[in-house]
């Protein structure tokens, strides 16, 4: 019997190997898939709380620089209550905040006609709080020191929320 100088696989071995790569395939595949999902949504939580720590700190810039009425002083420039908040800015800047649906708007009346422009497309809820200086809720706009407010982000099921509190300016 001679042998042949030709070196290789039989089919046998090649159909064995390729079984085997398969079957490591079928296990190993979903644990990669759900790394896959898991960065995926990580990726995409973060991005949610990136736009609630943007919405919440451009919020907290234009609510510091609320003014006081130049009629009665002794107020602030703001509507208490509910939402759209309207108010005042230091500069004469009439600021509305609202909130239609899943978008949290910020309109300027010397911007665009009043045109709104979003903050966030993800609102779940936003609630404003009036507080008097020594912390308890505040009847009028004469006696508001702080303005609170929750702000919560809804994305794939989950709820983010910030709240922040606001010191007015001008106190008296």
């Amino acid at each position: 019997m001679t042998r042949s100088a030709v070196q290789g696989f039989t089919l046998m071995e090649m159909v064995i190997v390729l079984v085997m790569l398969a079957m490591m395939t079928a296990i190993a595949g979903p644990y990669l898939s759900n790394g896959v999902r898991a960065f995926n949504d990580s990726a995409a939580a973060v991005h949610t709380l990136s736009k609630l720590r943007v919405a919440s700190e451009r919020l907290v810039r234009e609510l510091r620089e609320v003014r006081r009425n130049p009629a009665t002083p002794a107020n602030y420039d703001i509507t208490i209550g509910g939402l759209p908040l309207v108010f005042t800015k230091t500069d004469g800047e009439t600021v509305t905040i609202d909130s239609a649906g899943p978008l949290l708007t910020l309109a300027y009346d010397s911007v665009g006609g009043g045109a709104a422009y979003a903050l966030s497309d993800e609102l779940n809820n936003i609630s404003f709080f009036y507080l008097q200086s020594d912390g308890s809720t505040a009847t009028g706009a004469g006696n508001v020191a702080f303005v609170e407010f929750e702000l919560e982000l809804t994305h794939a099921g989950n709820d983010y929320r910030q709240r922040s509190r606001v010191a007015l300016r001008n106190q008296p």
